[in-house]
């Protein structure tokens, strides 16, 4: 199991402090993504990698599953421990499930709607952008989000 963690450039809208003001404001969403097998041996390794990808992200964690080989009960609960730990940390935690691999997984776990669940990485960091933007007041942003690669 490997983790490749990097911050898109990407600024995302952020409330600014007082009624109706806003910003655009540092960087973009923080993208976590896990190759090879997340079951009980690779724990100890997604844990350090994952809380360094949590320590680094401003606002939006997005973990991408899409190179997952296997993942097993004990890594989607390692996943429920990362979101509760990206959540007391005021960050967003988007899961971007890909196959069957880690829908089946989910659904024997029970958590498949635990998770916020994207098909793809842009599709999480589009519908966190939209998020943002409709709670900024910025919804202009939405149309020009798509000029900038991802």
């Amino acid at each position: 199991m490997r983790i490749h963690v990097h911050c898109i450039e990407l600024s995302l809208p952020e409330a600014h402090q007082g009624p109706g003001r806003c910003r655009i404001n540092g960087p973009g969403p923080t993208i976590a993504t896990i190759t090879g097998d997340l079951d009980t041996p690779a724990i100890g390794e997604f844990t350090a990698g994952i809380e360094q990808a949590i320590s680094d992200a401003h606002r939006t964690l997005i973990v991408d599953l899409t190179r997952i080989d296997f993942v097993s009960i004990s890594g989607i609960e390692a996943l429920a421990d990362t979101q509760h730990r990206a959540e007391c940390r005021g960050l967003a935690m988007l899961l971007v499930p890909d196959g069957p691999t880690c829908t089946r997984a989910l659904k024997v776990t029970g958590l498949e709607h635990h998770f916020r669940c994207f098909d793809t990485v842009r599709d999480a960091v589009e519908a966190r952008r939209a998020e943002l933007a409709a709670h900024t007041g910025l919804d202009h942003l939405r149309t020009s989000s798509r000029r900038q690669p991802v």
